[in-house]
């Protein structure tokens, strides 16, 4: 017998200006890891997530609240996506390959249109020719929900795609001392993806 199939409802904002977290934590990879002289850009969002409508939960209620979303600073996208199977909370996924059509469609932003991908512009554009786009989202572990809240970071490795996916995962997840920078495996549930 199959899961039910229910809405997952993503929020991802991403910042106005300099993002000092991404720039500082991209110099520092780039300078004292391992595989790091492949790494082209690292880019954020703040990732907010939840199935159903649990809580009373909606997007105008995450988008209003202020606790997830601050216009001032952030760029926000809205998108939705059909999913069965166990939700993340149920899960905790460490390590897991992340689904390759999260976050689904885009369904809202307060950008003007750019002609790219809504998803894409949020994380500093699309890679260029010769380098894969890894996406790595993490969260703590023991969220009980009804949103799930973490991190999205997107890094733009040189290469083809299972190789820089690899790489990555190495850049990503703290594993040893010149390896990881952005993930504590010990505390937090990560997936990732090239795209």
């Amino acid at each position: 017998m199959s899961s039910p199939t229910t809405l997952q409802t993503t929020l991802l904002t991403s910042h106005k200006g300099v993002d000092l977290h991404a720039a500082t934590s991209l110099l520092v990879m780039k300078d004292r890891l391992e595989g790091g002289h492949l790494l082209d850009g690292l880019f954020r969002c703040e990732m907010h997530t939840f199935r159903g409508e649990v809580g009373g939960m909606s997007m105008v209620r995450l988008l209003d609240i202020g606790r997830y979303f601050n216009p001032n600073k952030h760029h926000y996208g809205h998108f939705e996506m059909a999913v069965s199977g166990p939700s993340w909370l149920e899960d905790a996924p460490i390590g897991h390959v992340l689904n390759p059509d999260w976050p689904g469609s885009p369904m809202g932003t307060d950008m003007e249109p750019t002609g790219g991908d809504l998803y894409d512009v949020l994380l500093g554009g699309a890679a260029a020719d010769g380098f894969t786009a890894v996406d790595v989202v993490s969260y703590p572990q023991g969220q009980e929900g009804p949103v799930l809240s973490g991190v999205l970071w997107r890094l733009v490795v040189r290469g083809g795609t299972e190789e820089s996916l690899e790489v990555g995962k190495k850049l990503a997840v703290a594993s040893h001392r010149k390896e990881g920078l952005l993930v504590n495996p010990h505390m937090e549930c990560w997936q990732a993806a090239a795209r």
